[in-house]
């Protein structure tokens, strides 16, 4: 059985559902247990590349799960005021 970390790697390579609008707002974005900035690069574990001002480290080269989340509509149940959204 596949943990969530590996399944949203492997999907992350089908790209992003159609309709994505927004832009990623790392400031205002948390985690849904209120881990602010960045939530995404804390789904799980927190990335080692995240920097202490919520930036990432890596961003020009970052892997491909991190490029394209959320992914889905469903994706956006993992955190809360993320500033991507679909219409």
């Amino acid at each position: 059985m596949h943990s969530h970390k590996t399944l949203r790697f492997f999907q992350s390579f089908q790209g992003v559902e159609e309709g994505r609008k927004g832009q990623c707002t790392p400031e205002q974005c948390e985690t849904l247990d209120g881990r602010k900035g960045s939530a995404c690069c804390k789904l799980g574990y927190v990335c080692p590349c995240l920097k202490k001002n919520t930036q990432c480290g890596v961003y020009q080269i970052r892997p491909p799960n991190c490029r394209v989340f959320p992914r889905t509509r469903e994706d956006l149940s993992l955190v809360k005021n993320c500033g991507y959204y679909w219409k």
